[in-house]
């Protein structure tokens, strides 16, 4: 399929060996902290009490979405309806191993069960082969099955060479994806880093979303994913990081003018609010 971006970005030139990745920071007049926030549970044994405090924390902050497993799409479409939260189911999760068409089918079903997003693993072993043929089918199989959802792909970032990273991203955003993603949480190569997420900003520029997701657990980890272009991030510590941060909107500027300065005190859960 000689027309793909298979073996690069359009208009960028990358370095086989190296790769120095350009933060982005969206202007913008003010924000609020919840605005980024997808408040997340992931784990296999998730109950359906966590789940109605998830989505009532997520109702109460106004954050941007709940991202749960899909045996629970349909409750949590339920509990946020009419709040302006959304409903982001992952698909293919956590391994991405599954078929095209496996995948296709769970996001039907997510979808006819209430879902407004779709975070979709890809397909990790076709990306380390450069299958690109496969792994962009793979992703438009999910894209097209969402039915103008919108798409979140996650690469896993910290298993990829940053080269890679960039061929991912790339065909993510070719096979018409509306957000690349760092990571699932759970691979053992690590969750969201600032480069990861500043190395898909640079790939796609304001076409896609970019989510960072895997350890975003306080608030100077928050701000520095923010700072390098990340519009959503994925945690389970939404709460902890209004609490901090304020529930209010604030100039960016001043949201991100001193991540390091939370650092000592966020990780105690003891940050002090701006």
């Amino acid at each position: 399929m000689g027309g793909r971006t298979a073996h690069g970005a359009p208009g960028l030139v990358v370095a086989e060996t190296t790769v120095v990745p350009v933060p982005v920071v969206v202007q913008a007049a003010s924000v609020r902290v919840a605005d980024f926030i997808d408040h997340t549970v992931l784990k296999a044994e998730t109950t359906r009490g966590e789940i109605d405090k998830l989505c009532a924390e997520a109702v109460e902050h106004r954050f941007a979405a709940v991202c749960v497993n899909g045996v629970w799409t349909a409750r949590c479409a339920r509990l946020v309806k009419g709040s302006g939260v959304k409903v982001a189911t992952v698909v293919g999760f956590p391994l991405g191993a599954m078929t095209s068409a496996a995948k296709a089918f769970e996001t039907k079903q997510a979808v006819a069960d209430g879902a407004d997003e779709i975070d979709m693993v890809a397909a990790l072993g076709h990306i380390l082969d450069e299958d690109w043929d496969h792994v962009e089918d793979d992703i438009r199989a999910v894209v097209e099955a969402a039915a103008g959802r919108t798409v979140k792909v996650i690469l896993e970032t910290a298993a990829l060479q940053p080269l890679t990273v960039v061929k991912a991203a790339a065909i993510a955003m070719e096979a018409g994806a509306h957000f690349v993603k760092t990571s699932t949480g759970f691979h053992p190569s690590g969750g969201a880093t600032a480069e990861a997420v500043a190395l898909m900003r640079l790939v796609v520029g304001d076409a896609l979303g970019v989510k960072a997701s895997g350890g975003v657990r306080d608030c100077a980890t928050a701000l520095k994913m923010i700072a390098a272009g990340a519009s959503r991030l994925g945690t389970s510590s939404g709460v902890k990081l209004v609490d901090c941060l304020g529930a209010g909107p604030m100039p960016l500027a001043d949201l991100l003018a001193s991540p390091d300065k939370h650092e000592a005190s966020c990780k105690s859960g003891n940050c002090e609010t701006y």
